[in-house]
């Protein structure tokens, strides 16, 4: 009887459970979907904002980067006014456990030039880390890429 018990008390504890990984997962895909926007925008402060003080980014046949090397790359591209850049993101797997979190997709980087003609410039795999910090957001501190296709220049 007591074993039967605890058997049911332990699933009211998870399924109680359920609804907030949900709620995590979802806040940790909207984190994404902000940075979109922030990029598209050219925004820098917000676009730097998913970003951990102590990421680590590293992409395949370049060296690991850092938050401040990231922040220069960025900075170099929004200083681009004849280029409207957007990333579209293929989500494969997005999951999360208490304060962890993990998104694996593909990233096409779209360039519309002055004359409107939009281009894919790259294709990119990617697996970010992601930790949800006190405040409740989420910010990526590992990042793992590599192209699917080689950049165009």
């Amino acid at each position: 009887m007591i074993r039967r018990l605890s058997s049911i008390l332990l699933v009211l504890v998870i399924s109680q459970q359920l609804p907030l990984l949900a709620k995590d997962c979802d806040a940790l895909r909207s984190t994404f979907e902000s940075w979109i926007a922030s990029y598209a925008k050219r925004d820098l402060d917000a676009t730097m904002s998913i970003f951990a003080d102590d990421v680590k980014f590293s992409f395949q046949g370049a060296p690991d980067a850092k938050k401040s090397d990231l922040e220069k790359s960025y900075r170099d591209e929004f200083s681009k006014p004849d280029q409207a850049r957007r990333w579209i993101p293929k989500f494969e797997e997005i999951d999360c456990s208490g304060k962890i979190g993990f998104v694996r997709s593909t990233w096409q980087l779209e360039v519309t030039g002055a004359d409107g003609k939009k281009e894919i410039k790259a294709e990119n795999r990617s697996v970010d880390i992601l930790r949800l910090t006190d405040d409740g957001t989420w910010k990526i501190y590992q990042s793992l890429n590599y192209p699917i296709v080689a950049p165009k220049s």
